[in-house]
């Protein structure tokens, strides 16, 4: 009892810990089962309070981990809606892209038929041009060969019209006169009287024409020609003779060594009067130049 009370004291009026329980052994054998039992639940109660102490320290580091593992979650869900939506912009924009490309396509074959049309029509315009060229140029050969011609006619003229002032001849008479002369093959003496109506401005188109045959019967082609134009000068429009003219003017310009500008009469003959029966010789006289 002695060795009870002299520990009992101990226990209970000294300054325990009641969460740090420490004892030797040789006290703690002189203990009573009770106060054996009181020792082990201040040890069982230390080791949970570290238990716990532990625990709690363990659960600030899982709620840590909680808030962080949260954040990334909320990092990876941001992230993961972020490649949805760039997914998303993706594949709108390769449809876009697909549909332009289609577009792109169809516009860029319409632009290279534009090219070709534009390619023809320049070719077109060029070759135009060249013939527009070639044709001035002859126009221009052939004003200046019958303007010196027409001079040397004049000259001729007026020589015939001053034997012809004394006979008294209207021009309508001297003109049936003219062709009968002519039809009977008596050129030099139809030539007088055709100068003459021409001189009166009578049918001048008909009296220019039949100077220009009478000069082409008789190989004058220089003549011929000049005649030929001032008969067209005078009527551009078509006439029963105009087919007959032109033929004789390519021929004419063939026997003078103008191959180019014969070639250019006869292909007027054919575009022009395909239903003249000088164009079927215009087809044979330029094969024969081509």
């Amino acid at each position: 009892m002695k060795k009870f009370f002299l520990l009992f004291p101990i226990l209970l009026f000294g300054d325990i810990d009641p969460f740090n329980v420490q004892i030797s052994q040789q006290n703690y054998n002189a203990l009573t089962p009770q106060e054996k039992q009181i020792l082990k639940n201040k040890i069982d109660i230390q080791r949970l309070s570290k238990d716990i102490k532990n625990l709690k320290l363990s659960l600030n580091e899982f709620r840590l981990k909680i808030v962080k593992y949260d954040e990334t979650l909320d990092n990876l869900s941001q992230k993961i809606s972020a490649f949805n939506t760039i997914i998303s912009e993706i594949d709108s924009l390769k449809s876009s892209l697909i549909k332009l490309k289609k577009d792109n396509n169809l516009t860029l074959q319409k632009v290279l038929a534009l090219d070709k049309k534009v390619i023809l029509l320049e070719e077109n315009i060029s070759q135009i041009n060249k013939e527009i060229s070639t044709l001035k140029e002859t126009i221009k050969e052939i004003t200046k060969v019958q303007n010196q011609n027409f001079i040397y006619l004049k000259r001729s003229i007026d020589m015939i019209l001053n034997t012809l002032k004394n006979r008294n001849l209207t021009p309508k008479e001297a003109m049936a006169k003219a062709k009968k002369l002519f039809f009977a093959g008596k050129l030099d003496e139809a030539r007088e009287y055709f100068l003459y109506t021409l001189s009166k401005r009578y049918l001048p188109a008909t009296s220019a024409y039949y100077l220009g045959e009478i000069a082409f019967k008789k190989g004058n082609y220089k003549e011929a020609l000049a005649y030929y134009k001032k008969s067209i000068e005078f009527y551009p429009k078509r006439t029963s003779f105009t087919p007959r003219l032109l033929y004789h003017s390519a021929i004419s310009f063939e026997k003078l060594g103008d191959r180019k500008k014969a070639i250019l009469t006869l292909k007027k003959i054919i575009k022009d009067y395909s239903d003249s029966k000088y164009s079927k010789l215009a087809k044979k006289e330029l094969e024969k130049l081509q």
